[in-house]
């Protein structure tokens, strides 16, 4: 029997660790339960109701959404989550809870990811990597955007090991596998905007390692490797966003927000922002497009400091950190110029062209500013032990650093809390909410927003960016959701689900043109008939005579990107048990 591994009991001690601080970090939102969370909360509450409901009552994919805007897509949806198959156990729980444990394990595994980043890549000793570890994982720029809702930013919190990664993958392929299989992920939690910036943050910190010329085809190589991976794992998902940006575009206007000198003194050492300017919002910030919370990414003067002193003490041995740390700057910049960097990829390069809010970015300074937090306390207790005569007296200074440090990360995740426990107060959700035993638009005593999944009912409030057809005329009321115009056609037997219409047609002599209660999309299909687009409006033309009809929404490319997808699996885990076998010892 083989002895149990020390360094495997580390790691679950460090997991628990991990965990326990990010429960701490997040206890607000715990402890308020059943309160809801507040601004772009509800958003992202909504939208896993409505894969609950297509989950769990009608035991069908989450393909289409039809409790807002009228109905729109939910699995091919850009910024859609209800593809993320991590969180699908989380539905254990109801919505509300669902949410708070996500956004705890998350942080957990942003502390893991930085951990690694710090321990393998950087060398720094535990106590250092304990510091950076916990200002990553509850930076201000984290703990601002997912109290506000946006729950589709955990990815942000995967970057270090996805640097990690890509720096070991030039000499290991395994890496750039496990890397494919990161982004994967990512795609699959709705990552869009995080991985845009990820693709930029590698391929700056590629450009590091380009030298001598030599190295390129080990890089090139494990590149491919990286993107065949991610797309082949992710096609379930991608091909049918894919398919979706190609006939749909999100016209925004460029974003020419430039970052005021003013702002960024504020960035990282302001707790919070109130305006007192008469006449604006109270977070609204002087000179700036947008609201403080686009900018806050409290850290801190002990801890910015312990990063500054990184850079001034072993910035040069630590050159590719450095280089990002000023790339990311100048993104987080935003538009200064015509050709400074965010104004080229909001101008001309997609994703970025649909994007917008380049202070975002301070996500990538962030990624930079921790290790250097890090990299400080020990490159300063190195020079200690060196310079000071007293053993003792360096041991003290080096002691003092980190708990400088470690009071640092207890200002910072202090300050998180305080912003947590403003943010979830909202109206509980589903507590007197019955559902419907069918489902119809609007009607009496229809339940917020939030609640309209589990009470069975649409709404044609719209709270989603990916909604085209949001003003066609859907109608309302506990009626058929499909009927016919013309009088002489019979229209029986409605059944709906969220991605489903099925009926019954009667049209002796002619055809006919029904209509559906929801928006037209290209992913609808019919067994009968042809799906139209009626003004936006869902329709259908059957020929003559009696037919049973069935309306599926199915996603474009679905079919493929699953076949592909579980190819890919299939693949990987043949490849993962090859390999495992060829590196297990010899028994003696």
């Amino acid at each position: 029997m083989r002895p149990t591994s020390s360094g495997g009991l580390r790691g679950v001690g460090l997991a628990c660790f991990a965990l326990g601080l990010s429960a701490y970090a997040w206890w607000p939102a715990l402890a308020a339960y059943p309160a809801t969370q507040l601004n772009d909360g509800g958003f992202g509450h909504e939208m896993i109701e409505a894969t609950r409901a297509s989950l769990v009552r009608f035991h069908e994919l989450p393909l289409w959404n039809p409790f807002q805007c009228g109905g729109v897509p939910l699995w091919d949806n850009p910024q859609g989550f209800s593809a993320a198959p991590v969180f699908w156990p989380f539905l254990a729980f109801d919505t509300t809870r669902a949410i708070e444990l996500f956004y705890v394990v998350h942080s957990a595994l942003g502390f893991l990811c930085m951990w690694l980043l710090a321990r393998r890549e950087l060398g720094l000793s535990r106590g250092a990597a304990l510091v950076s570890s916990a200002m990553w994982a509850f930076a201000g720029t984290h703990s601002q955007h997912l109290t506000m809702g946006h729950i589709v930013f955990v990815s942000y919190l995967y970057s270090p090991l996805a640097v990690l990664l890509w720096r070991r993958a030039e000499h290991e392929l395994r890496m750039a596998v496990g890397l494919g299989m990161l982004v994967a992920l990512e795609f699959y939690e709705a990552g869009v905007e995080p991985l845009a910036h990820l693709a930029v943050l590698l391929g700056a910190e590629t450009l590091t390692r380009l030298w001598p010329p030599r190295r390129a085809p080990a890089v090139i190589r494990a590149g491919g490797i990286v993107l065949l991976v991610a797309f082949s794992l992710a096609a379930a998902r991608l091909i049918p966003v894919i398919e979706q940006l190609m006939a749909h575009s999100r016209e925004l206007p460029r974003d020419s927000d430039a970052l005021q000198l003013s702002t960024l003194q504020e960035m990282f050492l302001a707790r919070d922002h109130i305006n007192t300017l008469p006449g604006h919002p109270p977070h609204d910030v002087s000179g700036q497009h947008w609201g403080w919370f686009e900018y806050g990414d409290y850290l801190g003067p002990f801890l910015l400091g312990l990063s500054l002193l990184g850079i001034a003490l072993a910035g040069t041995q630590n050159l590719w950190l450095l280089a990002l740390l000023v790339a990311g700057t100048a993104l987080m910049a935003g538009h200064q110029g015509p050709y400074w960097p965010w104004a080229v990829l909001n101008g001309h390069v997609f994703p970025f062209k649909q994007m917008r809010i380049a202070a975002r970015f301070n996500d990538w300074v962030t990624l930079c500013l921790a290790p250097f937090a890090g990299i400080g306390i020990d490159a300063a207790a190195r020079l200690a032990r060196r310079g000071l005569r007293s053993p003792a007296g360096a041991e003290a200074l080096a002691a003092a650093l980190l708990a400088l440090g470690l009071i640092g990360v207890g200002d910072l995740v202090g300050v998180g809390v305080d912003q947590c426990r403003r943010s979830f107060t909202g109206v509980p959700a589903a507590q007197h909410v019955t559902a419907s035993p069918r489902f119809y638009v609007g009607g009496p005593d229809v339940a917020s927003f939030i609640d309209q999944p589990a009470q069975n009912r649409g709404g044609t409030d719209c709270w989603e960016e990916w909604a085209f057809h949001r003003d066609a005329a859907i109608w309302t009321g506990d009626v058929p959701q499909a009927r016919a115009d013309d009088p002489a056609v019979t229209v029986a037997n409605v059944v709906r689900t969220p991605s489903t219409f099925s009926f019954d047609v009667g049209s002796p002599g002619r055809p006919a043109h029904v209509w559906l209660n929801s928006t037209w999309d290209a992913g609808w299909r019919a067994t009968t008939g042809t799906v139209a687009d009626d003004a936006g409006r869902l329709s259908v033309d059957v020929p003559a005579g009696e037919h049973r009809v069935i309306v599926r929404y199915w996603p474009l490319g679905l079919t493929f990107g699953l076949t592909l997808s579980g190819l890919a699996i299939v693949v990987l885990i043949a490849l993962f048990v090859r390999d495992r076998r060829r590196r297990r010892p010899l028994r003696q």
